[in-house]
């Protein structure tokens, strides 16, 4: 009835929709309860792990992970004045 070749380029279409769709469901970020992020001005001596750790109550690793992620930071070194997004809760 219907040509084969219009079948497996229609289900080619949905199977590539279908991959499209999910990567950026999971990609998106969430919205729901997220505060936007804190603005904070590097001071002379910050460190990413003493900048975390005033932010935190307890281990500050998992938040310098998230500091970098959120600044797309490449090193760990600092400079006085520059401006880093710090994740709130």
């Amino acid at each position: 009835m219907f040509d084969t070749r219009i079948l497996r380029s229609v289900g080619l279409l949905l199977a590539i929709l279908a991959l499209v769709l999910a990567f950026g469901l999971r990609t998106a970020p969430s919205s729901a309860g997220s505060a936007p992020p804190e603005v904070y001005s590097v001071q002379p001596g910050d460190t990413l792990w003493s900048i975390a750790d005033a932010q935190t109550g307890g281990d500050p690793r998992d938040l310098v992970a998230e500091i970098r992620q959120l600044n797309d930071l490449s090193s760990t070194v600092l400079q006085p004045g520059q401006t880093l997004l710090l994740p709130t809760t």
